[in-house]
């Protein structure tokens, strides 16, 4: 995760400051190419001027370059092989840079900076079958799946994009459906690389459930997707009705489950499949990328979704070095998502209480019913808070800047970690996040293991200076 200790530091990201830009030494993987993934671009291509990317799969880059292709027909896009390795690498003239920097950040299939390393130091692929097999056990374990169910992703918006591609194979030219306000690359993907304008519903709730049922009378779709909880606002929706619209209408339905990382809640029971971002809670090191496809085998589309997957899912695109590293991050992924959400429901309770705090999203609140039929006997409410403070224009800058937490727009690490969420995401969309209920001023806590008494004590600090 980058870091941005001021809120004028987040602007100046957003803006592309060049004083901001100049300080900022590394960003996150999907947005900021890592100097070493720069430096492999810059030695595999053959020409000084020419603009390069590469992806983790012969196949990986194909999709690339469809996608350059259908927004820019007959443009001198070409794909090259790594010699002695899986990656390729794809060239295109500058008309189409803006295009393929979409694709890296919202696809999630472009080389890691270990992947880069090792390319450019000739160095042999590591044998990473045990750490494969580790990662499959512990997701199994968590989930209840079977292992053949499992499929990892080099990050989770790759396993995103390969729900989305299932989707539009299985229902081609139909529409997908976003339901409730997600994490904006989710959103995003869909709409530049769907089939057809999305359909969104921002709130999730009971007069959105209503809309939706009335709209799949006349308009079928290829698929749904949704969070539960969903990120940055917390909103539980009802997993069932969804169910009963999906049986009764024929499209299948993807629950990200990476705010619970598999193991606060199953929703696997109520989608035909769920994906996860291993970056954030599996991990818990913001030191390596991955993601996971859970197949639901009793589910409708298990089979459809199991042959296509057969093609779609390439274990070679996954670098050895990164599933070694997230096999060693996850070791003690239970026990810390259990501390975390005993700390996290302690902060909520001081939030939901604070004079200074207008609103507070968290699981434990308005959703709490829908979140409890789903909620593993051991499971909590997660680690992710936000909340609006009261007369936030005023002071809500102020508290960020004073806040002595990291700043960073990441999640799941075992330091806590906070971002204004809404700000970060959707800086040049600041109106239309507002009208879907999320709050310019929304602040977001990644809670980690640090004392729960410690982070009261820097919240109220933070609360103290910008209010006095």
């Amino acid at each position: 995760s980058m870091c941005l200790p001021r809120w004028q530091d987040v602007i100046g990201y957003e803006e592309r400051d060049p004083a901001t830009m100049e300080r900022l030494q590394l960003g996150y993987p999907r947005f900021l190419y890592h100097p070493l993934v720069e430096q492999a671009f810059a030695t595999f291509s053959t020409e000084s001027d020419e603009q390069v990317q590469i992806y983790s799969s012969h196949a990986c880059a194909a999709r690339c370059m469809a996608h350059l292709l259908s927004k820019h027909p007959g443009a001198a896009v070409e794909l090259r092989r790594i010699p002695d390795h899986p990656a390729t690498l794809i060239s295109y003239p500058a008309e189409c840079a803006d295009d393929a920097k979409d694709y890296w950040q919202h696809a999630g299939e472009g080389i890691s900076s270990r992947c880069a390393e090792a390319l450019l130091e000739k160095t042999p692929m590591p044998d990473a079958a045990e750490a494969h097999r580790q990662i499959i056990e512990r997701l199994a374990e968590y989930t209840e799946a079977p292992a053949d169910s499992i499929y990892l992703f080099p990050s989770g918006m790759a396993a995103i994009h390969a729900a989305l591609l299932m989707m539009q194979q299985i229902h081609s030219g139909r529409p997908t459906v976003q339901f409730a306000f997600p994490y904006g690359d989710t959103l995003k993907l869909q709409d530049k690389f769907g089939h057809r304008d999305t359909l969104f519903y921002p709130r999730g709730d009971t007069a959105d459930m209503g809309a939706l049922e009335v709209k799949l009378r006349d308009v079928p779709i290829s698929g749904l997707f949704c969070e539960f909880p969903t990120n940055p606002l917390l909103t539980c929706v009802d997993m069932a009705r969804l169910r009963n619209m999906a049986d009764a209408h024929d499209f299948p339905v993807i629950i990200d489950e990476t705010l619970g990382a598999c193991i606060n809640q199953n929703v696997l029971c109520f989608g035909d499949a769920s994906v996860i971002s291993l970056t954030k809670f599996f991990s818990g090191t913001s030191d390596v990328m991955g993601g996971a496809l859970i197949v639901n085998p009793n589910a409708p589309f298990a089979g459809r979704f199991t042959e296509l997957l057969k093609t779609l899912h390439e274990p070679e695109a996954f670098h050895p070095a990164d599933l070694i590293q997230l096999a060693a991050d996850s070791v003690d992924c239970r026990e810390r998502v259990l501390q975390i959400n005993e700390t996290a429901l302690k902060i909520f309770g001081f939030l939901s209480e604070h004079p200074a705090i207008e609103a507070v999203y968290y699981p434990a609140l308005k959703d709490k019913v829908i979140y409890d039929l789903l909620k593993r006997p051991d499971g909590g409410y997660g680690g992710l808070i936000s909340f609006v403070l009261r007369d936030a224009e005023k002071y809500t800058e102020a508290f960020y800047d004073a806040l002595q937490i990291t700043k960073g727009p990441n999640l799941g690490t075992s330091f806590s970690l906070c971002c204004p969420f809404t700000l970060i995401a959707h800086y040049n969309e600041l109106d239309w996040a507002e009208s879907a209920g999320a709050s310019r001023y929304l602040i977001r806590i990644s809670v980690g293991l640090e004392p729960a008494a410690d982070l009261i004590g820097r919240i109220q600090l933070a609360i103290d200076r910008a209010t006095r």
